[in-house]
């Protein structure tokens, strides 16, 4: 029972402190703020955590995670077609259910990404190149047009799916709407599908 209760207090602050790290950065973000919206006291976070930099990478790691999931995909035994769809699909769920994960990865790397530079450099790295080499075997297969960059293409999958997310406030301001809206979120994730996929894929897979 008391085991139960940690990990929903610990759950709860993990919570907290998301949401007071992705609208605040980690320069920022108070612990005071994080423990008064985690509904505990301040010295109870370090029962948890020896201090605020743990607590932060804590938040960073699991949401670096999440984001990462998805660019399994490309290893997949699925046709381009069907991998790009889905992808995209995934991603921009991520920026509609989970905005605040979006915007605290967005803001530590406008930051230099100082607390995850070594995992950008390490294991992010080695899986873009593997799933780069997958994209290459496309473009061998002539799967994938000619002209398209596999590791770019990756990269501005990347800034096209968060966008929704990290730009929200831009996006109802000057469309009207953001993916919380059913109708603009499935907007959003057929205007993506058909850039990319009229952009990137040879001719004959497409016919």
């Amino acid at each position: 029972m008391e085991l139960k209760k940690s990990a929903q207090k610990r759950k709860q602050l993990l919570n907290a402190a998301l949401d007071v790290f992705s609208t605040y950065g980690y320069s920022g973000g108070s612990l005071d703020e994080i423990a008064q919206l985690a509904q505990m006291h301040k010295s109870n976070i370090f029962y948890y955590y020896a201090n605020k930099e743990a607590l932060y990478i804590e938040v960073l790691m699991s949401v670096l995670q999440r984001w990462i999931e998805p660019l399994q995909l490309f290893e997949s035994d699925l046709e381009p077609e069907a991998i790009l769809r889905q992808y995209i699909s995934e991603k921009i769920e991520f920026s509609r259910t989970d905005p605040k994960a979006s915007r605290l990865f967005a803001l530590e790397v406008i930051q230099g990404a100082p607390y995850i530079q070594s995992v950008l450099k390490g294991s992010i790295k080695k899986q873009l190149k593997r799933k780069v080499k997958a994209l290459e075997k496309w473009k061998a297969d002539g799967k994938l047009a000619a002209h398209i960059d596999p590791e770019l293409l990756i990269v501005n999958l990347w800034s096209l799916t968060q966008s929704y997310a990290d730009f929200e406030a831009q996006f109802s301001a000057v469309v009207g709407n953001t993916l919380k809206n059913r109708s603009f979120n499935q907007r959003a994730v057929q205007h993506t599908v058909d850039m990319i996929l009229h952009g990137s894929l040879s001719k004959s897979t497409k016919d």
